[in-house]
């Protein structure tokens, strides 16, 4: 896969979604990008239009087309070219590169922990067989010794891990899709998992869109953050400038 050159996934919506009107446009350009914002404001919407879940809304979904042949930097973003752009939101979900791990866990009930891993390697086109990639996702997640559980019996935050690994196993993913990917773990184990998920996706080259309400964890991962409410981006910048109030009084708390 070719360098990620920025920026590449550009997501516009606009929605009615009950008493919320979703309209807005996003631009990635950061390898890791926080969405954040209070409950009801609009955040889950958007990782499910990008997938094409949102029904009856209007969706322009873009992916920067990359080439051996031209690099594209974000300075020159002003000037690129229509023609450097695919739609992505005119293609099936399956054809879109993308991988997706949704706020509730949503497990297969019917297959076992290392079997919902291997469920997208499977169901993709054409079906890939990269025991190299299952084995590396099981190691990263810490789950060798669950792998063969049935969902019934993982706890919670198993569970959780269960489904960030299915998404970490989509063969040729193009852009992570992570709807509060820590919910259900403890601290701790965040804290140890999260950097080395970075370095997993940095190494293939996979930038995330991620959802979370929790200040420190946006910190923690020193992300682009785009600041939502009401359905309208209301700022967008590095986490330590966006949230740069919250931080002060989650330093307040801590002291």
């Amino acid at each position: 896969m070719p360098e990620i050159l920025w920026p590449h996934h550009e997501l516009s919506i606009e929605a009615q979604l009950g008493v919320l009107h979703l309209q807005t446009t996003l631009g990635l350009n950061a390898p890791w990008t926080v969405i954040f914002g209070p409950s009801g404001s609009g955040k889950s919407s958007l990782l499910q239009a990008a997938c094409g879940l949102t029904s009856k809304a209007s969706v322009d979904f873009r992916r920067c087309v990359w080439t051996s042949s031209k690099t594209i930097r974000v300075e020159d973003f002003p000037a690129i070219n229509a023609s450097t752009w695919q739609t992505v939101s005119s293609l099936p979900t399956h054809r879109r590169a993308l991988a997706y791990a949704p706020q509730h866990a949503a497990l297969f009930p019917h297959l076992n922990a290392g079997d919902n891993i291997r469920f997208p390697s499977q169901v993709s086109e054409p079906r890939s067989k990269d025991s190299v990639l299952i084995d590396a996702v099981l190691e990263l997640f810490q789950l060798h010794q669950l792998a063969h559980r049935m969902p019934a019996q993982l706890s919670g935050g198993e569970r959780r891990r269960v489904a960030l690994a299915r998404a970490f196993a989509v063969p040729n993913a193009r852009l992570m899709l992570l709807d509060e990917p820590f919910t259900g773990l403890d601290r701790k184990l965040r804290d140890e998992l999260l950097p080395k998920m970075q370095a997993w996706l940095a190494a293939r080259k996979i930038p995330v869109l991620s959802v979370t309400h929790d200040v420190d964890e946006a910190l923690l991962l020193d992300a682009q953050v785009i600041r939502l409410a009401d359905g309208r981006i209301t700022a967008q910048g590095p986490a330590r400038d966006v949230l740069a109030a919250e931080r002060e009084r989650l330093l307040q708390t801590l002291g």
